[in-house]
């Protein structure tokens, strides 16, 4: 079984979640708060709150947006587009994708080095009166 929710739509009976863990994870993909979702299903915004957090703890989530990959992941949502969209979509990703990465595996990444024009401050002499040994003294300090 299928519902939809704007441009998502969720397959009920998947095998991971509840029929209702996943409308209100769909509802959650739609951008709506818990407050919203519990008003549209009829139950209160802790229930919400309560049944997501059963997902995080069956999907081993940290956070909601982890909670959207691993719905998309598992194909237990996915995207309700036209043809036309997702060939649009396609083409651009297509697009933006550099098609050579590393044209020779073998050959080390070029490393840029970035080397101090002057002494760090704390490794100047403070006064002029100061002699080789009492800055390295002094610049023990710094260093421990």
């Amino acid at each position: 079984m299928i519902t939809i929710d704007g441009h998502w739509q969720a397959h009920l009976d998947n095998p991971h979640l509840a029929p209702r863990e996943t409308k209100y994870c769909l509802g959650l993909l739609s951008g709506k708060t818990d407050k919203v979702i519990a008003r549209e299903q009829g139950v209160e915004p802790g229930t919400v709150s309560n049944r997501i957090k059963n997902v995080h703890y069956k999907l081993k989530t940290a956070n909601r947006a982890h909670l959207v990959a691993e719905l998309i992941r598992l194909k237990i949502v996915t995207l309700n587009a036209s043809p036309m969209v997702m060939m649009l979509l396609a083409v651009f990703v297509v697009n933006s994708v550099p098609l050579v990465v590393n044209d020779n595996p073998d050959k080390p990444r070029q490393v840029r080095i970035v080397q101090r024009t002057g002494r760090r401050p704390e490794y100047l002499p403070l006064d002029n009166n100061i002699k080789g040994d009492e800055l390295c003294l002094k610049t023990q300090l710094y260093i421990a």
